[in-house]
């Protein structure tokens, strides 16, 4: 027996967004929908990367939020068998991992991954009024996102609530919001080239720290000072009687391309400098702030800690004591995107002894803590330490991940006690810098605001733009859904 069809009031009754369910008023001949009712919404489909090439045979394959890049497609991969296609005009957005990330699709043909999903407009939305809409609910996506790596669901988006306008305001909503985005893009863009001109410096400080230029000069004038052997010397006898599980996972072609170091240097293991390293709880966590902190891969950022978001323990938990925390430990971030893993922060004493670490953090205690944790943090966070760590990377549907031996085994290039000192101090010095790139960040957040304050105004209705005298949008509605009653 075949399934009866709805009918068009059925059909209008499941598409319309309930009153008490609209997020705000708008204008009389606009109406809230769910936007499954005006989209066709496309999941990706990951294969094998067996069956992918980087020589551009077939089609772009577009596995995640890595290939979405100051709003371009950067592909890295084309697939000559696809399965799920995004086409010329489809809104794609990454929806696990990296969640949030939006971008019109410009080319032909792509092949979609489980992390991109396709938003197709039906006639009765324009492209670029659906894009501009999507960027202003993205975060309310993010909120919804579930799992320890974020996921959004097909039904987050299909029950989305959309404003359905009519064609002739949704043209011209689109076109006066480019306008205004266009100049507000300009104003990014000075902020995007100073930002480029401090990371260059900051780059270019970095590399000559840890290939020993930084401190040329200071050699020359400390001839005296140990050398690199003979620290290692030292640490090899404190390391006596203690049973380290290590097993080299680096692969040998890495250290063939290790630059050159100055004579009193010497390239060691991070194994090398290690007293002990573990796993964080996986004990479930509360809200209760009476507890103890528990520090996640969020709260580290840019090679600090950011004391917010904070799930806890009760006190008395045994996890509590048994992953404690000391000033100048290391925590290293083994789990995230391909982006963010490996992002590392020193335990400063603020936070020593009181707070604990979740189980996709590692915590490193290393020999010689005081003198060597900030220099090995720098590093580890540099685009020198990153470059190295990264090629160590286990990629996996939405994550990547660096385990403990791995992070042992990463090359470390080392210095005597007095030069690792010398150098912490100029990098550390090197934050009043940084000062000026937060900064930069909170300009670029104030742009960002404006932003989002027209875009809301946009879809609210409140740009001068609208003529009520145009037929009202319910009937744009009932036009695709007439197709479903055929």
């Amino acid at each position: 027996m075949s399934k009866k069809k709805k009918t068009i009031e059925e059909l209008l009754e499941e598409a319309l967004v309930q009153e008490e369910k609209q997020p705000y008023k708008v204008p009389k001949n606009w109406k809230w929908v769910k936007m499954g009712s005006v989209i066709t919404l496309i999941s990706g489909r990951d294969l094998s990367t067996k069956l992918c090439n980087s020589e551009e045979k077939g089609i772009p394959y577009i596995m995640g939020a890595s290939n979405i890049v100051d709003n371009q497609l950067d592909v890295e991969r084309w697939i000559e068998t696809p399965t799920v296609i995004g086409v010329r005009g489809d809104i794609l957005v990454s929806v696990k991992g990296t969640v949030g990330k939006v971008i019109i699709q410009e080319l032909d043909e792509v092949h979609l991954s489980r992390q991109i999903m396709a938003l197709r407009s039906k006639d009765t939305v324009l492209n670029k009024f659906l894009y501009l809409y999507i960027q202003t609910y993205v975060e309310k996506l993010k909120e919804v996102a579930k799992g320890i790596i974020p996921g959004i669901s097909r039904d987050d988006i299909l029950n989305a609530p959309f404003p359905l306008l009519p064609l002739n305001e949704q043209k011209r909503i689109a076109d006066k919001v480019e306008r205004l985005l266009s100049k507000i893009d300009e104003a990014k863009q000075l902020v995007e080239e100073a930002k480029k001109t401090f990371e260059l410096r900051r780059a270019a400080i970095l590399d000559k720290a840890f290939r020993g230029e930084l401190t040329r000069k200071w050699r020359g004038e400390n001839a005296d000072i140990t050398t690199a052997n003979e620290w290692i010397e030292q640490i090899n006898l404190l390391k006596e009687g203690t049973k380290t599980k290590y097993k080299d996972q680096l692969d040998s072609s890495i250290l063939e391309k290790l630059y050159e170091l100055p004579r009193e240097w010497k390239w060691v293991r991070l194994n090398d400098l290690i007293e002990a390293s573990t796993y964080g709880t996986s004990a479930k966590t509360n809200d209760d702030v009476t507890g103890t902190p528990v520090l996640r891969m969020g709260n580290i950022v840019d090679g600090y800690l950011e004391l917010n978001n904070l799930k806890y323990l009760p006190n008395n938990h045994e996890d509590v004591l048994k992953y404690d925390l000391q000033t100048n430990d290391l925590l290293f971030n083994r789990t995230n995107s391909y982006e963010l893993v490996g992002k590392t922060s020193v335990i400063t004493e603020d936070v020593s002894e009181r707070f604990t670490f979740a189980s996709y953090l590692i915590r490193v205690r290393l020999f010689y803590k005081d003198f060597l944790a900030s220099y090995v943090s720098h590093y580890i966070n540099s685009h020198v330490g990153r470059k190295i760590l990264l090629s160590m990377v286990t990629q996996q549907v939405g994550q990547a991940n660096i385990n403990s031996q791995k992070l042992a085994s990463l090359p470390i290039p080392l210095p005597s006690q007095e030069e690792v000192m010398e150098i912490t101090s100029w990098l550390n010095n090197y934050r009043e810098l940084e000062s000026k790139q937060k900064e930069m960040i909170l300009v670029e957040e104030n742009i960002e605001a404006l932003k989002q304050s027209i875009l809301s105004k946009a879809f609210r209705g409140e740009l001068g733009t609208n003529d009520l005298g145009e037929e009202s949008a319910i009937e744009l509605l009932k036009d695709v859904l007439q197709e479903q009653v055929k």
